[in-house]
């Protein structure tokens, strides 16, 4: 599973997909690498089950937050939700494989 979100801070707007394992961070090496001071090399990293993505904290020195709460361990994530990374803030807009079924897809009724 992933989430959809759009970042607020500092590139307003922009919209991406986090996928289950993307791990967040300042190294070259981290799926998404932010250019931030106050992100640690490996700051965080998205987890999924079947029922949802979440982010965990990998003992960042500034902390993961979500709805202005500091995390620790794994954190669900839901629509609405603010997460910020340093000085990234990021909204989670849905998990992008929430859809509603169009009509050609509706069960048929009798």
């Amino acid at each position: 599973m992933s989430v959809a979100i759009l970042e607020i801070c500092p590139a307003r707007g922009r919209e991406r997909r986090l996928d289950g394992g993307v791990v967040i961070g300042r190294a070259s090496a981290c799926d998404v690498k932010l250019d931030d001071p106050l992100v640690s090399r490996r700051h965080a990293r998205v987890v999924s089950a079947e029922v949802g993505t979440g982010i965990e904290d990998l003992g960042s020195a500034n902390g993961l937050y979500v709805n202005g709460r500091r995390c620790d361990g794994v954190t669900p994530l839901h629509p609405g939700d603010v997460i910020q990374i340093g000085g990234t803030v990021w909204l989670v807009l849905r998990r992008p494989d929430d859809q509603l079924l169009g009509a050609s897809e509706r069960e048929p009724t009798a």
